[in-house]
């Protein structure tokens, strides 16, 4: 059944922007082999590739699959689980960095570390990689033994692909294994057990025993939307479940609403062009509009499919879906100054695609995850870099204020 949305006052209906005319307006990016300064080695579990062999120096800074945008024009990101998988990013730190994208010289800096994920206060009730599993393991790579029990957590724990600031400071991050919701201060610690979804589990869900998962690994929370009150979560599914493929409903990802840590019931459905695509990102602008970054999963010259729809989730019709209206083809970007180095059509041919942000009522901004250390994208063998791209549309949103760069 559909979901009760939280109002503020009503944004006017949809816009329309035609996505012909957005216009690339600031390119940035940060090198591949970019590390935490003094962090320890990781990608043990890993063979790398021959422009970037493992294990690695440090902690990779490596690809973005969450964002938050400051208001002095720097981003909070936060990394993924490190390496693509639970059994090979255990000695991968969770984190969020700050960076600065600097368009005057394409480079983004790196800023810093923001803080790592850690659950020093023992609110998960099964063994972490750091106090508990790594001793357990029946084996460890060469050059690898086990850290001091910090619980601090890892890739091999959890797979955070989206990231939200609630209204009173704390973090809302949407992961993959559970898939669970995690809530922390604003210094990564967990405040609360992990939420899990009602009736859906992941293979690698840590409580699953006997039972039978229905959705598949890295099929969970890419999307985190919040309201514009800061205080209601719309987290989003990047696959569908077992029952909706039974259903023949296999191009859908629910869409559900959670208040103050708990479900509710009911989920909204957003259809995908094909059953084939994913889920990159999902945001709010105002009180029931929200911008989704849907894409295929080709890259190079091979990408032919990575969109940004405005989406709407009043349901007016009642039917249990948001509508869509295509906002930007990233495959087809004008790109009149050039930027980057690139034609006056610009493309985006990464395959995970998994950032937007608002940064003006008319401008946004998009970045990828590189999946470090992997190549591809912009060309066979060369390395995939973390690339920064604001974009201006041709007419602007109806954006909630709250929702604008702050902190």
């Amino acid at each position: 059944m559909p979901i009760a949305l939280v109002s503020t006052a009503r944004a006017a209906a949809p816009t329309s922007p035609d996505p012909s005319d957005a216009t690339l307006v600031g390119w940035s990016m940060l090198p591949t082999q970019t590390y935490v300064p003094g962090s320890a080695s990781s990608g043990h579990w890993t063979t790398g590739n021959a422009a970037v062999p493992a294990p690695y120096p440090g902690q990779p800074v490596q690809g973005f699959s969450g964002t938050h945008a400051l208001a002095d024009g720097s981003y909070l990101v936060m990394s993924d689980n490190g390496f693509g998988a639970k059994a090979n990013s255990a000695d991968f730190e969770l984190a969020v960095h700050r960076v600065r994208p600097a368009g005057e010289t394409g480079v983004t800096s790196y800023e810093g570390l923001a803080f790592n994920l850690s659950d020093p206060d023992r609110h998960i009730p099964w063994p972490i990689w750091r106090d508990g599993g790594c001793t357990s393991a029946a084996s460890l790579p060469a050059g690898y033994a086990c850290p001091s029990r910090d619980r601090i957590l890892t890739g091999w724990d959890f797979d955070p692909e989206s990231m939200q600031i609630a209204a009173d400071g704390t973090f809302w991050f949407g992961e993959e294994f559970g898939p669970y919701l995690l809530h922390t201060n604003d210094q990564g610690e967990l405040l609360q057990p992990p939420v899990p979804t009602p009736g859906v589990m992941s293979p690698s869900n840590p409580t699953l025993g006997g039972a039978t998962p229905n959705l598949a690994n890295s099929k969970g929370y890419e999307g985190l939307a919040i309201a514009p009150n800061g205080r209601v979560l719309h987290p989003m599914l990047e696959g569908s479940t077992a029952e909706d493929k039974a259903a023949g409903l296999d191009a859908d990802l629910r869409i559900y609403t959670v208040v103050s840590g708990v479900f509710e019931n009911g989920f909204l459905r957003y259809r995908m062009e094909s059953a084939a695509n994913a889920l990159g990102d999902f945001i709010m602008i105002n009180g029931h509009q929200a911008l989704v970054i849907e894409r295929d999963n080709l890259q190079g010259s091979t990408a032919a499919f990575k969109r940004i729809y405005l989406v709407d989730l009043s349901d007016e019709d009642g039917d249990g879906y948001v509508e869509k209206t295509l906002l930007v083809d990233l495959m087809n970007v004008r790109n009149p100054d050039r930027l980057g180095g690139f034609g006056e059509v610009f493309t985006f041919p990464y395959v995970t695609i998994e950032d937007v942000e608002i940064v003006d009522a008319q401008t946004i901004a998009v970045m990828n995850d590189n999946n470090f250390p992997a190549v591809g994208g912009r060309g066979a063998d060369v390395p995939d870099v973390n690339e920064y791209l604001e974009i201006r549309l041709a007419a602007p949103l109806k954006v909630d204020r709250r929702l604008l760069p702050s902190g």
